[in-house]
């Protein structure tokens, strides 16, 4: 009996470290966890992007929004997506922007409707310490952090230069543009005239806004077709695109008047193959919708983002749009 009591506190007392090391063990693990917490021990919420771009319809917006939501995932943030009805909405988006400020968004990705209208609410979220990055078109603020998107300029001369090639030297030419007040939409227009005047014997017969209303479109281009005897029509945005093809084809001019537009929407590829289109100047839309949430993160983190990240442009014809780089581009994917 003895030595079976002493046993027993022999055993009790040696299982006492065993208990200390497994309480300090515990302890290290819960002071040491990776979990964020704010004051009070709670966890701190995940940070708010806003993407606010210039309308809610259309598949190029479709597109940068499916960019932005990748990015959201993959950086483990919160994405709010709004816009107005329409790209001519101006005073619509500026409340967009003020209403993300007033919510407490902490980074804002903006597509602006207009390059003048859109500064004074940026700078206003800017003054806020939130970071603004914009994509597809500028804003005229030295706040806003980084703009994410093509060479416009540079984007007009390549569909200027690609219609020449498919018309004769004394050709009528005419321009269906988004609307004036958009930088990017002047920046391509302006590097389309630049490039048509090295050919004195092309006349630009006229230059017509459709805005996104692809009525109006249809009904300018045939305007343009009927009235202005236009050979070639540049379309210099993706819903102009398609009201020129949709009344080239329907008037069944395919073939006989030359058309380049910008942009793969599911209408101009069709057309494309079709012959009704000569060529497309494409974008890439995930990646802006992509790399604006990203660089937006990296922002809210404190980390020095680029100014000005090109997203890039290449000239889509019946030739090369099978080629499978170009199949990438044409049904576009984060690389």
């Amino acid at each position: 009996m003895r030595l079976h009591s002493m046993m027993k506190d022999g055993y009790q007392r040696s299982r006492l470290p065993l208990v200390v090391v497994l309480l300090v063990l515990l302890s290290c693990i819960l002071s040491c966890s990776p979990v964020k917490e704010m004051s009070g021990g709670t966890p701190a919420a995940k940070s708010t992007v806003s993407l606010i771009v210039k309308m809610n319809q259309g598949d190029y917006w479709g597109t940068v929004r499916m960019g932005a939501e990748a990015a959201a995932k993959e950086f483990n943030v919160n994405l709010n997506v709004s816009a107005p009805a329409d790209e001519k909405d101006v005073q619509g988006q500026i409340q967009l922007v003020n209403e993300a400020v007033s919510a407490g968004t902490d980074a804002l990705v903006l597509a602006a409707n207009d390059y003048k209208g859109l500064a004074e609410a940026s700078e206003r979220a800017a003054g806020q310490r939130i970071p603004v990055i914009t994509i597809d078109s500028e804003v005229n603020s030295p706040k806003v952090l980084s703009f994410i998107g093509i060479n416009n300029y540079e984007a007009g001369k390549k569909a200027g230069s690609k219609l020449v090639e498919q018309v004769s030297v004394t050709s009528r030419i005419a321009v269906l543009n988004f609307g004036a007040g958009a930088k990017n939409a002047d920046e391509r227009e302006q590097g389309l005239l630049d490039e048509l005047a090295r050919y004195p014997q092309v006349e630009v017969v006229s230059r017509e806004y459709c805005y996104s209303d692809l009525k109006l479109c249809r009904e300018l281009t045939k305007k343009l077709l009927t009235e202005k005897h236009a050979d070639g029509i540049v379309a210099l945005h993706a819903i102009a695109s398609i009201g020129v093809a949709d009344e080239v084809s329907a008037m069944g001019l395919a073939g006989k008047v030359q058309v380049v537009t910008f942009d793969n929407t599911p209408e101009d590829i069709e057309f494309l193959q079709e012959g009704v289109i000569q060529a497309t100047i494409i974008q890439n839309p995930f990646s802006m919708g992509y790399l604006g949430v990203k660089y937006a993160v990296e922002a809210i983190q404190g980390k020095k983002i680029p100014k000005f990240v090109d997203t890039g442009t290449k000239v889509i014809d019946q030739e090369n749009m099978f080629w499978s780089d170009n199949q990438k581009l044409l049904f576009p994917f984060v690389k």
